[in-house]
Order: structure tokens, then C-alpha cells, then sequence
């Protein structure tokens, strides 16, 4: 592949982010590779050693913020006419809400899967210190005489451990796992708002 095809690839399947970055990108990749060549090697070797389009294009589109990408997801390409305008005004009242309330739900879904996942913790912390509490207990009932008393809460301690053990490392598992997909979702965004044909200007 020469080097005018590697550009033009990578700027095909840069064709949904902003203009500037887009032709930022190209720069960079074009001087890389005139470095290379200036080093010794051939157009096809220095294009070789970039690596593949796909993954060049999706490490560009990672770096470009989502507001960007979002701006120029929503940027019309050419003005609105008078009679659009005056839709969008009349239709105010009923688009902007139904918008709002898709936005505020999502971000409550979102949170209230936290939520679950804070109350995981806060029930790993109750039956840790609820065994502490049992083992405390135990040790002076024992002091006082009540052995079987002491034994039967040194049990219930144990069992509150056991249990607050396995839970806990869910716990941990499910953070790292949700914090995993929060990074995919935007990624996975990122990636549809930039897929775009056309010159974004």
C-alpha cells in the first residue's frame, strides 16, 4: 500500500470526527512516514509499519471528547430555513422534555447501578462488624462463664466473615466489571457518532 492509499483509507474511516482533527491525524501518519522513508525505507515498507487502519482510526476517534464528536454529530450541514426554525420553535415544547427525560433517565439508570453496587459494600461492612461484634460478645460471655453462649456467638461471627469474604470480592468483581463497561458504552458511542460519510466541517 503507498502512501497516498494509507491516507486515503484512514481518512474514510475518519470521515465522522471534526475536520480539524481529521486533517491534524493525516498530518501526523504523512510525516511519520516521511520520516521512515527518510530513514531508508520504502513508501510500502514505512505504511507497513504503521499497523492496521482499523486499529489507527479507532485509537484517533478514542482521543477526539465526546462533546466534539457529539457537536458535530448535531451540527446541520447547511442553514435551516425559516420554516424549519419555526417547527422546531412550535414543536419546543414537546421535543426538548421527551429529550431531557431521555437524557435524565439514563443518567439515573446509570447511577442507580451504583447505587446496588455502594449496598453491596455497605452489607460486606455490616457483617464484618457484626462478626467483630460476635467475637467481642463471645469473649465475654466467656469471661462471665457462659461458654456455650460464647461458642454459639463465636460461630455466628464466623459465619458473618464467611459470608462477608465471597460478597466482598463480588463486590470488587462487579465494580471493575461496570467500570469496564462504562469505558466500552463510550467507546462503543464514540465509535457510532463518528461512523459519518461526508466532509464534517
Amino acid at each position: 500500500m503507498t502512501k497516498q492509499e494509507f491516507l486515503k483509507n484512514l481518512s474514510d474511516k475518519l470521515q465522522g470526527i471534526p475536520k480539524e482533527d481529521r486533517e491534524a491525524s493525516l498530518d501526523y501518519y504523512s510525516e511519520m512516514i516521511d520520516d521512515r522513508v527518510e530513514d531508508g525505507l520504502t513508501e510500502e515498507q514505512a505504511v507497513k509499519l504503521m499497523g492496521s487502519i482499523n486499529d489507527i482510526a479507532e485509537k484517533i476517534i478514542g482521543e477526539v471528547p465526546l462533546e466534539k464528536l457529539l457537536k458535530t454529530k448535531v451540527s446541520p450541514k447547511r442553514k435551516l430555513s425559516g420554516a424549519e426554525i419555526a417547527l422546531l420553535a412550535i414543536l419546543f415544547p414537546i421535543w426538548f422534555p421527551l429529550t431531557v427525560t431521555a437524557i435524565a433517565l439514563g443518567v439515573v439508570l446509570y447511577l442507580l447501578v451504583w447505587v446496588l453496587i455502594l449496598l453491596i459494600y455497605v452489607i460486606v461492612l455490616s457483617f464484618a462488624v457484626s462478626g467483630i461484634g460476635c467475637i467481642v460478645s463471645m469473649i465475654m460471655n466467656c469471661m462471665n462463664g457462659q461458654v456455650i453462649w460464647g461458642f454459639f456467638l463465636l460461630g455466628c461471627g464466623m459465619v458473618l466473615f464467611g459470608l462477608a469474604i465471597p460478597i466482598f470480592f463480588g463486590a470488587v468483581k462487579a465494580t471493575f466489571g461496570y467500570i469496564g463497561l462504562t469505558a466500552r458504552s463510550f467507546k462503543s458511542i464514540k465509535s457510532k457518532l463518528a461512523k459519518r460519510k461526508g466532509d464534517v466541517k
